[in-house]
């Protein structure tokens, strides 16, 4: 009997020694997870930012009435996307902001050319089309009238 009761306490020691060197290392494994995970969302909005600058920046080089078709991949978490200045209004920034663990994040991609436009519709995660067009008359924006810019907007 005495032999049973050994072995029984024996088994409980090794499990709760491996229940306590395991549970740290998977709360350790998380974070690291959800730390890859924003790093890899935040590099994603950071080329998708950056591309659609490029192209809008080639765009309004060859002025009006060129027009472009591009294709982004927007990530996950993504709070909102202002073209022009956080205002919406005419401007030189893509501002795209994110959350992530650490709070709100925001990637931005400046342009030589002044740029407007709506992406709201695109603050979701997938493949998106966008057209960049350029415009010799921003009559879309109010403030803008008698202005260059180029118009970015999905296709």
């Amino acid at each position: 009997m005495r032999a049973k009761a050994q072995a029984s306490t024996e088994i409980m020691i090794t499990v709760a020694f491996v229940v306590t060197i395991m549970f740290p290392l998977l709360i350790i494994a998380y974070m690291q997870s959800a730390n890859v995970s924003d790093q890899l969302a935040v590099q994603q909005a950071q080329q998708t930012a950056t591309k659609i600058a490029n192209y809008a920046d080639t765009v309004g080089a060859m002025g009006y009435p060129t027009r472009m078709n591009i294709q982004v991949f927007m990530p996950q978490n993504i709070d909102s996307i202002s073209v022009g200045n956080s205002t919406g209004g005419l401007g030189h920034e893509l501002i795209i902001k994110l959350r992530t663990s650490a709070g709100t994040t925001q990637i931005v991609g400046l342009t030589l050319t002044k740029i407007a436009g709506d992406l709201s519709t695109i603050a979701r995660p997938g493949t998106y089309f966008i057209k960049i067009s350029a415009e010799d008359n921003c009559t879309q924006i109010l403030d803008a009238s008698m202005q260059d810019c180029v118009y970015i907007e999905r296709s």
